[in-house]
This record gives structure tokens, sequence and C-alpha cells, in this order.
């Protein structure tokens, strides 16, 4: 191990939360260098750059062998990830749990190919309107106050698994249960009944979109929620301004298909005529709740999509270069613990973190090179330290 100061300091980070009792030093080694790759400026995702960025000095190829085959336990590394998160919820705050899903994009291979890569499949991606090859995760995310973080996911994998609702439902039922007011917020692929009802199970409410061809039940009558939406007036609906945003929103509370009681919200932006293609409708189980109270809440979601295209865009979610199932799940462990980590180590949201851990490499570098010349250090055993001989 070479003597980065930054290094030290991402491992007094690791005793903070104590994974010298459960990892060999040579897993918090590689621990270390996956830390350092993945703050690194122009860091895409591929293991070589991990190697190169953060001076590994054995070969490039044992990161690969780490993920892929080394006796270690990434599901330790996801529990403490999780305590911390737990421990950094606000106490006199509502939780938001948010949930949604996100895609790898890969290139398929050929049918030939020797080695394809596990755990790929076509999914539909609403960013790209069709079908992409990829990689498809589940996310789960913990919110309060201004801070989200990621929590938990999962690997959908078609072959082995039946469906995003299912692993959504492995998720929530190995969550917590709140002191607090907690919500759960999902788009309305996860509308579903039986997410509503193990959601509402563990004390929790569910804020969620709905497809405007859900059933309601306006006086008894059986009706889609577009088609209610031709018999309301402007009178009916009443104006809430939502970040800037004003809308005309038409409160219904009643009986929809699955749930027996909630809070409807069919929404019109103000500039908008008020035509069911301009409409958008979201639930809520908690009918205590304002209309802009709900509409509030609903938008903390935006956070998990901020949060995918940071890790994107950061942790080379998208460019990793995996090929075994084993090796992309723990691959995905260590972005996961990464962004929080970074996060704990400046005591600052990921999105300053890093630009902070950036710096401190640098200045790192620096003070090595200075105090390994102020020793008479040679310039070439320098360079094999730093690995740019």
């Amino acid at each position: 191990m070479n003597r980065l100061t930054y290094h030290q300091q991402i491992n007094k980070g690791f005793l903070d939360w104590q994974l010298p009792f459960y990892f060999s030093k040579p897993v918090l080694q590689h621990l270390t260098h996956f830390i350092d790759g993945m703050s690194s400026i122009g860091f895409t995702g591929k293991l070589t750059e991990i190697h190169a960025f953060s001076h590994h000095q054995k070969h490039r190829t044992t990161l690969g062998h780490f993920l892929k085959n080394s006796p270690w336990n990434e599901t330790y590394l996801l529990r403490q990830s999780q305590k911390y998160v737990r421990q950094s919820m606000a106490q006199d705050e509502p939780v938001f749990l948010l949930l949604d899903d996100t895609i790898a994009k890969k290139t398929k291979p050929s049918s030939r190919a020797a080695q394809p890569t596990e755990s790929c499949g076509y999914h539909f991606s609403h960013t790209d309107g069709k079908s992409v090859w990829g990689h498809q995760v589940v996310q789960l995310m913990m919110k309060s106050g201004q801070h989200a973080y990621p929590y938990d996911f999962r690997l959908f994998d078609k072959e082995t698994t039946d469906s995003k609702i299912q692993l959504s439902l492995e998720m929530m039922n190995q969550l917590p249960l709140f002191k607090q007011p907690s919500y759960f917020l999902c788009d309305s692929w996860y509308t579903s009944r039986t997410i509503i009802e193990a959601v509402l199970s563990k004390g929790t409410h569910v804020i969620g979109a709905l497809k405007t061809n859900r059933i309601l039940y306006p006086q008894g009558i059986r009706i889609q929620a577009k088609q209610f939406a031709t018999y309301i007036k402007k009178d009916d609906t009443n104006l809430v301004t939502i970040g800037g945003e004003a809308y005309r929103v038409y409160r219904y509370e009643g009986a929809l298909n699955d749930i027996e009681y909630g809070v409807v919200l069919l929404c019109w932006p103000q500039a908008a005529s008020m035509e069911p293609k301009n409409m958008r409708c979201f639930l809520s189980t908690d009918t205590k709740l304002t209309s802009e109270q709900i509409l509030t809440y609903y938008s903390h979601r935006w956070s998990i999509e901020t949060y995918f295209k940071q890790v994107k865009g950061r942790l080379g979610f998208n460019g990793a270069q995996i090929r075994s199932a084993q090796a992309i799940q723990r691959y995905w462990v260590l972005v996961q613990f990464a962004y929080l980590f970074l996060g704990y180590l400046y005591d600052t949201p990921f999105t300053y973190a890093i630009h902070i851990a950036r710096t401190k490499k640098f200045e790192s570098i620096i003070e090595f090179v200075y105090a390994a010349t102020t020793d008479g250090t040679p310039l070439e055993q320098i360079k094999n330290e730093l690995q740019v001989a």
C-alpha cells in the first residue's frame, strides 16, 4: 500500500464504520482503491481506471478477481451502509421512502459470444421510449429533511425473478418501523394493490402517481379517471402552487380500484387547458393531508432521479464492464457505499463531497511527492509508488 494521506483518511473512515471487524486487510485495501478510483476525475466505470487512478500496486486483474471470486461478504457492507442511513434520518421530520428503477444500458453481444454478460436483458426505458439492452436495478432510497440516501436495491433479472413488484416487496419487508410519519413515494408502475397493502402493513402511507385509466367511484359510479375528468370544470378546482409552478387541482375522496378509501388529485398545469391529455393523477392513502401537502411530499421523489444521474455520471454506474452476476451485484454495493461514504467523510452531500475528495487527492499526491523528494527518495521509486513509471 502506498503512503498517500488521502488513503489514510479513507482508512480512518473505515474504522468509524467498523469495517476492520469484518474485513481482512487485503479486502480493506481493495475497498480503499475502489473509493479512490470512483471519486477520481474522468472515472467512467472501468476497472482499469480504478487501477490507474488509485495508484494500485498490484496487477489490475486482482480487481476483477476481488469482485467475482474473492470470499468477502458484500452483504455486511450493505448492512453498514443501511445502518448509517437509518442513523441519519431526522427524528422530528417525516421519512420518505423513494422507489424507482433505472437501466444501465449495455451493448448487446453476439449470440456466439463466449462469455456474455450475465443478468442482462431487454427492459423498457421511459427515457428512450423503447426497450433497451442492459441491467435494470430497482432502487429504494430514504429521505428526511433535505438529505436523501440510497438504502437498498435489487438487480432485476427476468430469468430468475418474476417481477419488479416482487423485488420491491422484498425490500419493503426488510424495512424498520418508523416512529415518525413515513410516506412511500412511487410512480404509477408501483401503485398496485400488493405494494400498497405491504406498505400500509408497515405503518407507512403511500403517495404515488396513478395512470389516468384508474377506476374511481364518484357517487358510486364506476368510471376511469380520465373520463371523470371530462365532467370537471375550472370552478370545481383549486389553485395550488408547488415549487413555483401553479396547478389546478380537483380533489376526489372515496373508493378506487383495489383501495377502499383514499385521496386522488386530478391536476392540470394552470397554463394548460383542462383536457384529459394534460392531466396527471396522484394518490394518497393519508386522507388527512391537504392537497398542497400531498403534491409537496410527492415532489421529494425527484431525489431518486438525481441519485441515478449522479451515480451514472460520477460513479461509473453505466460504464462498468463486468460480466458475472456476482461481480455486478458487488459493484453496485460499492457504488452505493461510495456515494454514502464520501458524504460521511466530508460531512456534506455527495454533490459537494466528490469535489472535496478530488481536491484532497491532489493535495495528497503533492504532499507525497514533496515528502519523498525531501527524504531523498529516487525519482524512479516515486514513479513506481504512484504507478506512473
